[in-house]
């Protein structure tokens, strides 16, 4: 909270090069690759960083191989190409993980034809990852019991990759890694709205906590609020080529459907995808994809039936899966660019997850539509040359600034857990070594934790019943991740809330030690019953407020999404 605070006060205390308003996915990308290239950035956010639509995601890194059936073939190529990037400069965190498709009789394509199309994919990622394999019935049943296969004409299986942690810890790593570099980030300020004068932005903005409004002044705005950067653009006076459209989509997360860790791949019924994602001890089942009018969308008893129907359908288990047996859900919308006015069904049923971005060069504003986790890095590469562009040229070479360390830091770090012993230490509810699990969660940060073990083997004792976090590392979060609430705990520097049952995280031992180190014995209890008295059972709902300027700036139809 320190560490907030002391941002918060040097917002309006000098002029930054570029204000970011937005830390979802293509904010953070964007602090991460301006600040890692010398510009002095500024970044914030009404909620918290990937409090929104960037915690709502598959945590899927994938190509899209569906964009192959509408012939985006340069799109593939970029997708395919970004998530190799990403699987390479993130190996801890970033993984190939295997597809299993069924085809049902009757579908549009024969497996052949879907395997084919594997192929082509393949080699549109350069053989990056391991090759397809064509599936009889018999022997998908064989590699995965779980699946229905009557009916079933074989199927294909293929790569992609997933994030091993949660979407909005991946979007925080871009953050941390901004604040390395300098950039000057707070979480919980809401833009007011914006005006330009004397060549500056002048951007009026509130402490969501406690009320104090300030101006932050900047030579270039971007606009990355995901869903609402309509909306914020009318606070700002700004007209744009490009406006959203949203598509819903939900996921159910329910204990383990299977050991094995491949994602299973269905055709719905109405043919679009549908997927059953390992998400450790548990398993995320989704996704829809549902046109609304408003980014407040919500998850409807509709869209749950309509899951859980999918998933019975398609699964031989025991018995079927019910609402009493959803753990957790998430409900986001995805924003979708369209130029001009396009508006039809047919349109949207046919729209990719492109990224658009709009540039002001007369008022230096930028405005970000669209796009997808996978392509981040290419979207923190466009911000620079954009900005550059604007007059703004980085002080020297252009810099790789997103990555994990390099190995020998990595080797470095290793060596030296075990020269600790500090495997020996790890937690039994932990799947994987304390080394590997703080290396690819805190980075060169881990070098602390092991200093903190080393002074004191005590650090490196759970610290929460069920988890693997240990106290030490409790400790590095409540002072380097400005985590203000305990849902920012919870849902994204975790994803305890997604695979723990709302009743059971309320009575986990060691849950009030975790809010004394996070918030202050002061703070404690009250951040404790703040969170557990408003949280839904299902606990994980986003907070849907926005400030009454955004609000005021939506459309009177997207200010509520009815529940149909």
């Amino acid at each position: 909270m320190k560490v907030r605070q002391r941002h918060i006060q040097a917002l309006n205390e000098v002029t930054y090069d570029a204000l970011i308003i937005g830390g979802g996915i293509n904010g953070a990308v964007s602090a991460a690759a301006l600040s890692g290239n010398g510009l002095k950035t500024a970044l914030i956010d009404q909620r918290d960083f990937a409090g929104f639509t960037s915690q709502q995601s598959s945590n899927l890194a994938w190509g899209g191989i569906k964009y192959l059936e509408t012939f985006e073939f340069g799109l593939v190529r970029q997708l395919c190409k970004s998530r190799n990037e990403l699987m390479q400069h993130y190996p801890s965190s970033v993984r190939e993980i295997r597809f299993l498709t069924t085809i049902q009789k009757g579908f549009r394509h024969h497996p052949v034809i879907l395997w084919c199309g594997a192929w082509l994919y393949w080699l549109m990622g350069n053989g990056f990852t391991r090759v397809p394999r064509l599936l009889s019935a018999r022997r998908i049943k064989r590699d995965e019991p779980v699946i229905q296969t009557g009916g079933s004409l074989g199927g294909m299986e293929y790569s992609d990759a997933y994030l091993y942690d949660n979407d909005a810890r991946f979007v925080f790593n871009f953050v941390r890694s901004a604040l390395d570099d300098g950039c000057i980030a707070a979480n919980y300020v809401a833009s007011l709205g914006s005006h330009r004068s004397d060549d500056l932005w002048h951007t009026r903005v509130q402490d969501v906590t406690t009320g104090r409004e300030l101006t932050i002044r900047s030579r270039v705005l971007i606009n990355a609020t995901g869903p609402f950067v309509d909306a914020m653009n009318g606070l700002s006076g700004e007209s744009t080529p490009h406006r959203h459209v949203f598509s819903k989509g939900i996921h159910l997360i329910v204990d383990r459907v299977t050991p094995n860790p491949r994602v299973l791949a269905f055709f719905a019924d109405d043919g679009r995808l549908f997927f059953v994602i390992p998400m450790g001890a548990k398993t995320c089942i989704g996704t829809t994809d549902t046109r609304v009018n408003s980014p407040l969308a919500e998850v409807t008893e509709a869209d749950r039936d309509f899951v859980l129907a999918q998933v019975n359908q398609r699964l031989a288990l025991e018995r079927p899966l019910g609402a009493d047996d959803v753990i957790a859900e998430r409900c986001g919308v995805r924003p979708l660019a369209v130029e001009g006015q396009t508006d039809s069904q047919q349109d949207f049923l046919n729209l990719s997850r492109k990224h658009a971005i709009d540039v002001n060069m007369e008022r230096a504003h930028i405005s970000i539509f669209g796009g997808k986790l996978t392509d981040c890095l290419n979207v923190g590469e466009e911000i620079c040359t954009m900005v550059e562009a604007l007059g703004l040229p980085l002080p020297g070479p252009r810099q790789k600034w997103y990555g994990e360390p390099d190995r020998a830091v990595r080797a470095d770090f290793m060596q030296r857990a075990r020269a600790i012993q500090l495997d020996e230490l790890t937690p039994a509810d932990s799947e994987e070594a304390l080394s590997i699990r703080l290396w690819r969660r805190y980075g060169s940060q881990a070098f602390e934790l092991l200093k903190a073990i080393e002074k004191d083997p005590v650090q490196a004792e759970p610290i929460l019943a069920g988890t693997a976090f240990i106290r030490c590392e409790i400790e590095l979060m409540a002072q380097r991740e400005m985590i203000v609430t305990l849902e920012d705990f919870l849902r994204r520097r975790s994803d305890l809330a997604l695979v723990t049952r709302h009743q059971e995280l309320r009575r986990a031992a060691g849950l009030m030690d975790v809010c004394t180190i996070l918030f202050g014995p002061d703070q404690a209890v009250q951040q404790f019953n703040d969170y557990f008295d408003t949280e839904p059972a299902a606990g994980a709902a986003a907070p849907r407020r926005v400030s009454r300027e955004l609000a005021s700036s939506l459309p009177e139809s997207q200010r509520h999404e009815p529940q149909t």
